[in-house]
């Protein structure tokens, strides 16, 4: 009896850390993406550090980098929210009973190479389409022909 309230207290303080992590991981890349956004809308007021309009350099695709880096994960952390919580309460009982378990932060480590390494990709794909001028340096599409052959491809 008092084994099922410690590990049911333990398994509560699982969940409230991996939401509250979760939160504040989201909170900050959000954050980050309104004050990107109002910094746009106010530029005489702030120094933004944006991409040039010419040829790329170092600098302007390691912001570009962050700027699909902090975006992915901002969305797509919270998503995975429901399955880090899943993951955490098995690992806690694996834990508790003696058997190998992964850690939670190993698992999350994991998901969020993996969006980093998909925002590598679409930073090498923003460069493509802007050396070729197929958007422009406010990232909108210069080619009808490109953007009905994305909205096609989005679709199957």
């Amino acid at each position: 009896m008092y084994d099922d309230l410690v590990l049911t207290k333990l398994l509560r303080q699982d969940r409230a850390i991996v939401i509250a992590g979760a939160a504040a991981i989201a909170l900050l890349g959000w954050t980050y993406l309104f004050y990107q956004g109002w910094a746009m809308q106010h530029m005489d007021l702030v120094a933004m550090a944006m991409p040039s309009t010419g040829a790329w350099g170092p600098m302007d695709l390691l912001l570009v980098f962050a700027m699909w880096a902090v975006m992915m994960v901002a969305m797509m952390v919270p998503s995975a929210t429901p399955m880090l919580l899943a993951f955490a309460t098995i690992s806690r009982s694996r834990s508790a009973q003696g058997r190998a378990f992964v850690p939670l932060w190993v698992f999350l480590a994991g998901y969020l190479v993996l969006w980093t390494a998909f925002s590598l990709a679409a930073t090498l794909a923003h460069w493509g389409l802007h050396s070729l001028a197929l958007i422009s340096p406010m990232m909108v599409g210069t080619s009808p022909l490109l953007g009905s052959r994305l909205l096609i491809a989005a679709g199957v």
